[in-house]
């Protein structure tokens, strides 16, 4: 009877282990922090939930975020966001403006996911005006 108790608790924990393990890993963030880090969660469209932290917390934040979604942070350059899609080796799909904003959709293998745009699987958004720039996957979502 014992064995039967101690090998329940032991699956129990080990389901445990495996639901919060991943959470407490949380894989990084997608993008090296700017002035300040979204978090999407609940889906990857305008509906989605986002949340807004200071850069110097994304790190820590991510590990409570379920359901995450996507991820966008702001540079207060235009060049920093270029340097996350090269990271990433993102291929440039097509681009469009919006007022003083030019967005940038791209393509980039080493990232997971994909939204459906002008005919085209989007993973990667680049907005970039007034000197500011944002990247996001798989859009950025919101103002910026």
């Amino acid at each position: 009877m014992l064995k039967k108790y101690v090998s329940a608790l032991g699956a129990f924990v080990l389901c445990l282990a495996l639901l919060i393990l991943p959470q407490l890993m949380g894989g990084g963030l997608l993008f090296e922090p700017g002035e300040y880090y979204i978090f999407y969660s609940n889906g990857a469209n305008s509906g989605a939930e986002m949340t807004l932290v200071p850069a110097e917390d994304a790190r820590a934040a991510r590990r409570n975020i379920l359901r995450l979604s996507g991820e966008s942070t702001i540079y207060l350059d235009e060049a920093r966001a270029f340097a996350e899609a090269e990271r990433y080796g993102a291929v440039l799909l097509f681009t469009e403006r919006a007022g003083d904003v030019v967005n940038y959709y791209y393509y980039a293998a080493r990232l997971s996911g994909a939204v459906a745009l002008c005919g085209h699987a989007v993973n990667l958004h680049i907005a970039v005006g007034g000197g500011r720039s944002a990247v996001g996957s798989p859009l950025i979502f919101g103002g910026y």
